[in-house]
C-alpha cells in the first residue's frame, strides 16, 4: 500500500505544486480587496481547485487501471559479446526500459545459451534472485533480476544482465540474437573476438526470421565488416520490425 500511495503521489506531484503556487498568488491578491469579494474569490478558487484535483485524480486512476499487457516499454538495448580465447565468453546486455505497471520490483530476463554448460549469471545493477533452467533447447531459460528500489509508472530503469559462458567444448552457436516482441528504438551490437588472427577478415551476417516460423531458415539482410584494429563487429540496428528474431552470425 505504501508503494502504491507513493506511485500516485509521484504522478500527482506536478498538479499539486501548480495549485500551491496559484493559491499563494490568489491569497496575495485577496489582501487588497474587500471582505465580500474576497469570500467569493476564495470560494470560486476552492471549487476550481477541488474540481481540477478530482479530474486529475480520476485521470491518474484510469491511467493506472488501464495497464498494458507488458510490464514495460523497451527504449534501447546494448549487446556485448567478448572473448579472448574463444573458450570463455562474457556476454552482457544493458537495456533501458520504461515501466508501464504501477510498481515494478523485478524483471524477468529471458536468455538462451546454446552451449552445454549452464552460464554463470550476475548483474551490476540488480540482484539475481533466481535462475530457471528449462532444460529444453526449444525454450528460453530465465533470470529474475530484483531492483534495488521499486520502479514506478513511467519511470526509466537500466537493466543489466551478465553471463560468463564456458564454450571449451565448442558446442555453442556463434551468433547473438534478439526476439522483437515490442517496439525498440535501437539495438547496439558489439562482438569482440580477440583470439582472431591478424589476417582474419570474414564478414558477419545480419539475418532475421519470423518468430512464428516453423523452420530455422533466416533471411539475410546485410553483411557486417570485421574491424581488424579492434577485432570486433559492431552494428546499430534501428527500429527493428516487430514479430521477428534478428541475429548476427559469424564464423567460429
Amino acid at each position: 500500500m505504501r508503494d502504491a500511495f507513493t506511485a500516485v503521489v509521484n504522478i500527482l506531484s506536478k498538479q499539486f505544486y501548480f495549485f500551491a503556487s496559484l493559491a499563494s498568488i490568489v491569497g496575495f491578491i485577496i489582501l487588497f480587496i474587500n471582505n465580500e469579494a474576497a469570500t467569493w474569490i476564495a470560494l470560486i478558487f476552492y471549487c476550481v481547485v477541488v474540481t481540477s484535483f478530482c479530474v486529475a485524480l480520476i485521470y491518474t486512476l484510469l491511467k493506472l487501471i488501464n495497464i498494458k499487457n507488458q510490464d514495460f516499454d523497451s527504449k534501447s538495448t546494448f549487446v556485448k559479446y567478448e572473448t579472448s580465447d574463444g573458450n570463455v565468453i562474457i556476454f552482457e546486455i544493458y537495456k533501458l526500459i520504461q515501466s508501464k505497471k504501477t510498481i515494478l520490483t523485478e524483471h524477468l530476463f529471458n536468455f538462451k545459451w546454446t552451449g552445454r554448460i549452464m552460464p554463470e549469471i550476475t548483474s551490476d545493477l540488480q540482484e539475481v534472485i533466481n535462475i530457471v533452467d528449462q532444460k529444453d533447447p526449444a525454450k528460453y531459460d530465465k533470470a529474475i533480476l530484483k531492483f534495488k528500489r521499486p520502479v514506478y509508472y513511467n519511470e526509466n530503469e537500466v537493466i543489466h544482465f551478465k553471463a560468463k559462458l564456458d564454450d571449451t567444448d565448442k558446442k555453442s552457436e556463434t551468433h547473438v540474437s534478439n526476439r522483437i516482441t515490442q517496439e525498440v528504438d535501437i539495438i547496439h551490437y558489439r562482438i569482440i573476438l580477440k583470439y582472431k588472427l591478424a589476417d582474419y577478415n570474414s564478414n558477419a551476417f545480419l539475418e532475421r526470421k519470423r518468430i512464428d516460423s516453423i523452420n530455422d531458415n533466416y533471411d539475410k539482410i546485410r553483411e557486417i565488416a570485421f574491424d581488424p584494429t579492434t577485432k570486433s563487429y559492431e552494428y546499430h540496428l534501428l527500429k527493428p520490425e516487430l514479430g521477428y528474431i534478428y541475429r548476427i552470425r559469424w564464423e567460429r
